[in-house]
């Protein structure tokens, strides 16, 4: 904008009024364009924005090479629209705007006896323009794929180690640090919209006893098969994340008290019904439960506290049982 700005006064004050009222028009779209995608973060105003942008450039620079500009320097000027394009454009929609824009330039300058042109150059002269913008053609979609490529494996390994750092790798759950993101999430739209929610936490009875028995690596398959367990019996929108060791964290989401006690009934009788399979050999496994729905004025840590008093009194009382936190009072 602020290159086509003064070339469009040096040229107002060399008298080529052509050239000049051009270069001025365009730095004027320049600054439209610049103004939309700045103002307006939208994803349509930047697709308008860079199609006026490339537009204006490859129309300019194609006026130029049909007058000649200044001492027939006008033509230099297209080594600027390979890196603009592919930079704003993308490889993809770059690479065809810039097939499209050659096949222009060739037809302008190679049309039987000149007769789109204004002005003369030498048959010499516009082959080695074609094949240097060519290769400058080339080498932008080059850089511009490799740098595409660079940028959506750095994306990818970004998203993996996210997902790393809040992801149990044996259950593939959410670990403590992604439920308690979830957990947080939750509690400020409860805080929001004041739709309850309730919070549990599990924990899988006896479960050093089957790790003395069976060994380690069985304790582990218990642990994924009872992940699979309690998500099997959630809706889409519950989540459920490895609270630590063979804990487990339920945030249940629109739930009061009563009706997360009728769900996780639900869960601990289906695993009384359903043994596992460990080793080709069936393992009757129990978990308790702590129930505590998130109430006006309750702190968030509060209620993993109540939830947890609420499993411990399931498990102190006899195990396998949903305990809630308000009948603890």
């Amino acid at each position: 904008m602020s290159i086509t700005f003064v070339l469009g006064f040096r040229a107002l004050f060399a008298n080529e009024m052509g050239l000049a009222i051009t270069l001025l028009v365009a730095s004027v779209v320049f600054a439209v364009s610049q103004r939309l995608q700045v103002r307006v973060p939208t994803k349509e105003a930047r697709t308008t924005s860079i199609s006026l942008l490339i537009s204006c450039l490859m129309i300019l620079t194609l006026l130029l090479i049909i007058t000649g500009g200044k001492d027939n320097t006008g033509p230099l000027w297209i080594y600027l629209v390979p890196p603009v394009t592919m930079f704003f454009a993308g490889f993809v929609r770059g690479l065809l705007a810039l097939i499209a824009y050659t096949v222009v330039c060739a037809l302008i300058m190679f049309t039987y006896n000149d007769m789109l042109l204004l002005t003369q150059y030498s048959y010499a002269f516009k082959t080695r323009l074609l094949y240097s913008f060519l290769t400058v053609s080339f080498l932008s979609a080059f850089y511009e794929f490799s740098r595409q490529k660079s940028y959506d494996t750095a994306l990818y390994l970004k998203e993996q180690f996210e997902r790393q750092a809040k992801h149990d790798h044996l259950t593939q759950l959410l670990n403590r640090r992604g439920g308690q993101e979830y957990l947080e999430h939750e509690y400020a739209r409860f805080l929001r919209n004041k739709q309850p929610f309730a919070i549990a936490i599990a924990d899988i009875d006896r479960f050093k006893n089957i790790n003395d028995t069976l060994g380690h690596e069985h304790g582990d398959e218990v642990l994924r098969q009872i992940s699979k367990a309690f998500l099997s019996k959630l809706r889409s929108e519950d989540i459920l994340a490895r609270w630590g060791g063979e804990e487990f964290l339920f945030i249940l989401v629109g739930a009061n008290e009563e009706n997360a006690v009728k769900a996780l009934e639900k869960i601990r009788n289906c695993l009384n019904t359903n043994p596992l399979v460990i080793n080709g050999e069936k393992l009757e496994v129990t978990s308790s439960f702590g129930v505590c729905e998130v109430n006006q004025g309750m702190t968030l840590s509060h209620a993993v506290k109540q939830a947890d008093k609420a499993l411990y009194h399931a498990k102190d009382t006899g195990r396998n049982k949903v305990c809630s936190a308000s009948s603890l009072t």
